[in-house]
């Protein structure tokens, strides 16, 4: 006998952004897909205008309501999760809860992936893994895949949801978290990060941008340096902008691509200080609520201005490269034996983070979105 082989095949359905509402449907039938034999997956990038007082759908595949494989649901009232398939021994079966449900007019990036022989369904919003459903039986119970039509919005008796959605993709094989990651990413809209590059960075755990209100540590009569700080979803152009410069003692050319693992330096562009952090002095200058290594602006350029930075890979310890434009990144400060850059949810008095060094890195609390701004 033959060996048999599988083909991996991507269509994108949806490239720009549409507009649907409760009774839209874009129909795409089974033959116009890529062949499918024991695995898919589906990415998405989904904006909704309001919620449901009913379930809606946002993707289904088949003939009727006994088959289901995949599909994608929104539960009612608050727009959670709901992801979906057909096993051989329940016709609806799948992940039931995820988390508090989606906020209104933000887009998000979802996965859904689902194996046979791996036996599980996997959910990704914006890169990060929120869930699986795995098949306890793995010998007697299978997924059911079926050859029905794939309806995005409106499924025969249920509506479709009030919203967006662009970059719909359909693969015919499981996609590993490392292809969630790159999908999210969108590698072919990504740019390169050069010396000079004006850039904007956000926390991903809170979604606020590094930025300051020039407020001043006193470290001294002779020593005051702005507060580093993280603040507002929305880029702000006066206070959340950087340029990107070398180390403190290294030339460099400005447009050259900067290198992953390399120490490099941040200039504020509105003030021309430089982001910065120092020794706690036997924790004498310290944040001033979780008492952790201050980072700060200094106008004055020494070597405790110069950080390493390392790629996010779930993989390794590091990544290797050039940076890009929606990389998520690691900073660590050099001067003080390489504690990482790091912000949390711990509100100041006028409801901006506090950002210090602490940790080796490993945390969501130190990672970074690294953003292109042309402007």
């Amino acid at each position: 006998m033959m060996p048999k082989f599988s083909v991996r095949e991507w269509a994108e359905l949806i490239s720009e952004p549409i507009s649907m509402e409760e009774q839209d449907q874009r129909v795409i039938e089974h033959a116009h897909l890529p062949a499918v034999n024991d695995k898919l997956s589906i990415t998405l990038r989904l904006k909704i205008h309001k919620h449901y007082p009913d379930w809606t759908a946002i993707f289904y595949k088949g003939a009727d309501s006994s088959a289901r494989t995949p599909s994608l649901w929104l539960t009612k009232n608050k727009s959670t999760l709901f992801p979906r398939f057909t096993g051989n021994w329940d016709h609806n079966v799948g992940i039931n809860s995820l988390g508090n449900g989606f906020s209104l007019n933000k887009w998000y990036h979802i996965a859904y992936t689902l194996s046979d022989p791996e036996k599980r369904l996997d959910i990704y919003v914006d890169g990060e893994w929120i869930r699986f459903y795995g098949i306890m039986s793995v010998k007697d119970q299978k997924v059911v895949f079926n050859d029905g039509p794939l309806l995005i919005g409106r499924a025969y008796n249920y509506h479709g949801f009030s919203g967006e959605i662009r970059n719909v993709r359909y693969f015919n094989w499981r996609l590993s978290v490392e292809e969630v990651m790159e999908d999210f990413f969108n590698e072919s809209q990504k740019k390169p990060i050069v010396y000079g590059s004006k850039i904007a960075l956000i926390h991903v755990s809170t979604e606020k941008y590094l930025s300051t209100k020039r407020i001043k540590y006193d470290l001294g009569s002779q020593n005051k340096q702005y507060m580093v700080i993280c603040n507002g979803q929305e880029i702000d152009l006066k206070n959340d902008v950087w340029i990107v410069i070398g180390a403190n003692d290294k030339g460099i050319n400005e447009g050259d691509l900067v290198s992953l693992n390399n120490i490099i330096g941040f200039k504020h562009q509105a003030t021309g200080c430089y982001l910065h952090s120092h020794d706690t002095n036997n924790h004498e200058r310290v944040t001033p609520i979780s008492k952790q290594q201050q980072v700060t602006m200094c106008s004055d350029r020494s070597f405790d201005d110069d950080w390493l930075i390392r790629r996010y890979n779930l993989t390794t310890s590091y990544d290797t490269g050039h940076l890009m434009s929606g990389d998520i990144i690691d900073l660590f400060h050099i001067n003080t034996n390489k504690s990482a850059l790091y912000s949390h949810a711990v509100l100041l008095g006028d409801e901006s983070q506090e950002v210090s060094c602490y940790g080796d890195g490993s945390e969501k609390n130190n990672k970074l979105q690294i953003l292109f701004n042309s402007k």
